[in-house]
């Protein structure tokens, strides 16, 4: 058992599907407060011309308790990581289709000194050469673009990503868990215990259901996890570094929809973004110490109160009625999950055999993800770039302790990953 730290409890909030290849055998699929990413599987698993009995198992179905329920839901995606990029580009395929999911209004990144425009006329390169549209904007053109996120007093550059957009998260989910319904998958609602072993594979997970314990079987299982990966994780003899840590997010006052569509807005150079929710903006801000968060009963944690000044600093970005706007919004900890490089553990855990992962799996990047773990399952050919850089087992023989501190240095560059060899 790899010596994981106390503070991550041994059963909360997982997700995890689990599935027999014959559909003669009794087949579970476990998903945690029902999350993109296993919702998602379970669809694309529905689809596939592997016959498979699949069951997809949540604390509960009628509310999204984790962190797919509160993403901001920007889909930015260009990243130096061109796995990361290919993902992205592939969810975006996928997110057009469900209606409501996804609305192409594009992405604006500012910046005001030289380093950060060089930055922005690099990436501006790199993503034209993955076939992304890009394209650098004076200010003036950026604040016509997005007249209520972009102050036009302000000096400087700006980067636009025309095929970027916003998902709803909760539609996009909903979607892929009532077409799963209808191509046979079960539902059930429990709380996942542990990962069954036995003679060096996967037999299933035990259960609580209606406090009833349970063993529910099967060959296969996919734990696509959040935040709460550690406790399902600490029987491996491997580390998982999946480290649950806080953001904080705002909501502005409740307005009437704006007569036009806004591209959302990033400041790498101040680690801020902002979009038009609707009905009212919205904005986050990494300008702050990392804080490790210990997995609760939701994605939600405790709001601090440092985090008041980060939000403040933020809306000092905007022109000044969209931050008159913001004052005194409904402002929210976000906990999401970290990884020392920033990127996902998807794909087969070699070393147990019928375990799978798909975890620590942003909104932006959970269709394509959740479409590369199908094709592994069906032995179909894969990238391997995108198997290296995704291998669930890729820290083993690491400290977890320095694997966690990687993982809070990387929260103050989020968009930014080592790239993929």
């Amino acid at each position: 058992m790899w010596p994981f730290p106390s503070r991550y409890p041994q059963a909360l909030c997982y997700d995890v599907v689990l599935f027999k290849d014959e559909k003669t055998e009794a087949q579970a699929s476990h998903n945690r407060w029902g999350g993109i990413v296993g919702s998602s599987l379970a669809y694309f698993l529905s689809k596939s011309h592997v016959p498979r009995s699949i069951t997809l198992i949540d604390r509960s179905f009628t509310s999204l308790l984790g962190s797919t329920g509160i993403a901001p839901g920007f889909v930015g995606q260009f990243n130096e990581s061109e796995v990361l990029t290919k993902l992205a580009i592939d969810s975006v395929l996928e997110y057009v289709k469900i209606p409501g999911g996804f609305q192409n209004v594009g992405g604006l990144e500012i910046a005001f000194k030289d380093e950060g425009i060089e930055r922005l006329k690099a990436r501006c390169k790199d993503a034209e050469k993955l076939g992304l549209p890009a394209a650098m904007l004076s200010i003036e053109e950026a604040h016509k673009l997005a007249p209520d996120l972009v102050n036009q007093s302000a000096t400087g550059s700006a980067l636009f990503f025309s095929s970027d957009g916003t998902a709803n998260a909760v539609k996009i989910t909903t979607w892929y868990q009532d077409e799963a319904r209808k191509n046979g998958v079960s539902f059930v609602e429990a709380d996942v215990q542990k990962l069954l072993i036995s003679q060096g594979r996967i037999t299933g997970v035990s259960v609580q259901e209606k406090n009833i314990a349970k063993h529910l079987n099967a060959n296969k299982v996919i734990l696509t996890t959040g935040i709460w990966a550690q406790g399902l994780a600490s029987d491996l003899d491997f580390p998982v570094p999946i480290i649950p840590v806080g953001h904080p997010y705002m909501h502005g006052q409740t307005r009437d929809p704006l007569p036009h569509k806004l591209p959302f807005v990033r400041w790498p150079e101040h680690h801020v973004y902002a979009r038009d929710h609707g009905t009212n903006f919205g904005i986050g801000s990494y300008d702050h110490e990392p804080i490790s968060q210990k997995p609760a009963e939701s994605a939600t944690g405790e709001w601090l109160e440092w985090f008041n000044e980060p939000l403040k600093f933020a809306t000092g970005l905007l022109p000044a009625a969209t931050a008159e706007e913001l004052e005194d919004g409904r402002h929210f900890n976000g906990v999401f999950s970290m990884t020392p490089d920033n990127m996902p553990l998807a794909g087969k855990v070699i070393s147990l055999d019928g375990l799978f992962m798909g975890v620590a799996v942003w909104v932006t990047h959970a269709a394509g993800t959740a479409k590369f773990l199908v094709d592994v399952m069906d032995g179909k050919e894969v990238d391997n770039k995108t198997s290296r850089a995704l291998d669930p087992e890729r820290f083993r023989g690491q400290e977890f302790a320095e694997l966690e501190e990687r993982s809070l240095l990387g929260y103050n560059s989020i968009y930014k990953t080592v790239k993929s060899d």
